[in-house]
């Protein structure tokens, strides 16, 4: 029988990075190192994932140079990897540039990998040109194949894409996946045992559930933003750090999001405070 490390699935999900060319800055920021702390923070803590998924907006503004860089950049990473886009990528500049890039038969940036009792699903809502994201009839029908697929299967569901379906209650809300009662519609309709999705777009963790279905966002690698929420009126605060990243672990009956800072400018506890936490037990659970 195969210890219990051995069936729980592990995924390492990474969203925003909005990479520029070599030495441009935006806003302050330089997108390239911190990815690369991303990248270390990886290397460091969880080289036995089972899969890394960048979930869109690779680039800045969808230039050669910078998806060429993205490349470069993540091929440290000796882990499965699969690229998704989002709203500030250009599918069509990116499949020119992309080695072997995941596209379903109708040429969309999707695609899935079963593991361990799971079906990863990776959509692509990405609509260039536009804010907001959205699905076409023909990814929706994609969508209810691959759902069909895994139902019969017995294989769990666990959906990651650029932009949020589920409404934050945030200025951001303006711009998260269009029409998402479309897509809810169909992840109804199949029957499948959806157990988690996880977003990017908006910069901003959170958690919650969107039509009873388990839904996290990551802050990802460029600024994040403050909770905005309703009521509220004046100038959004938004902030250098933390940058993150989340490390999804499932079971099958336990699936926990975490949400891994590399850029934090939090002040690290003396360690002779904690003194219990040396080299802590984890929970036996085979």
């Amino acid at each position: 029988m195969s210890t219990y490390s051995d069936r729980l699935l592990k995924l390492i999900v990474m969203s925003d990075i909005h990479l520029l060319p070599r030495g441009e800055v935006k806003r302050g920021l330089d997108t390239a190192p911190r990815f690369d702390a991303a990248l270390d923070s990886v290397q460091a803590f969880h080289m036995d994932a089972d899969l890394c998924v960048f979930a869109g907006d690779l680039t800045e503004k969808s230039d050669v140079k910078a998806y060429e860089l993205f490349d470069n950049l993540r091929s440290r990473i000796d882990l499965p990897q699969r690229v998704l886009l989002g709203n500030h990528d250009d599918r069509d500049v990116y499949i020119r540039c992309a080695k072997e890039p995941m596209q379903d038969e109708n040429g969309f940036i999707e695609g899935y990998e079963d593991i361990k009792g799971h079906r990863v699903l990776m959509l692509d809502s990405s609509e260039p040109g536009k804010t907001r994201g959205g699905f076409c009839d023909k990814r929706l029908t994609w969508v209810v194949e691959r759902l069909a697929e895994a139902k019969s299967a017995g294989l769990k569901v666990i959906i990651l894409l650029h932009h949020n379906p589920c409404a934050l209650q945030m200025p951001v809300d303006t711009y998260r996946l269009s029409e998402p009662e479309k897509l809810l519609a169909v992840l109804h309709d199949s029957k499948a045992e959806i157990i988690q999705i996880v977003a990017g777009h908006c910069h901003i963790t959170s958690a919650g559930s969107w039509g009873g279905y388990p839904c996290a966002t990551i802050s990802g690698n460029q600024h994040r933003v403050e909770p905005f929420l309703r009521g509220r009126s004046g100038q959004q605060a938004c902030y250098e750090d933390p940058a993150q990243y989340a490390v999804l672990l499932s079971d099958g009956t336990n699936c926990a999001v975490h949400f891994q800072n590399y850029i934090d400018q939090s002040t690290v506890m003396d360690q002779l405070l904690f003194p219990a936490k040396m080299n802590q037990e984890f929970e036996k659970l085979d």
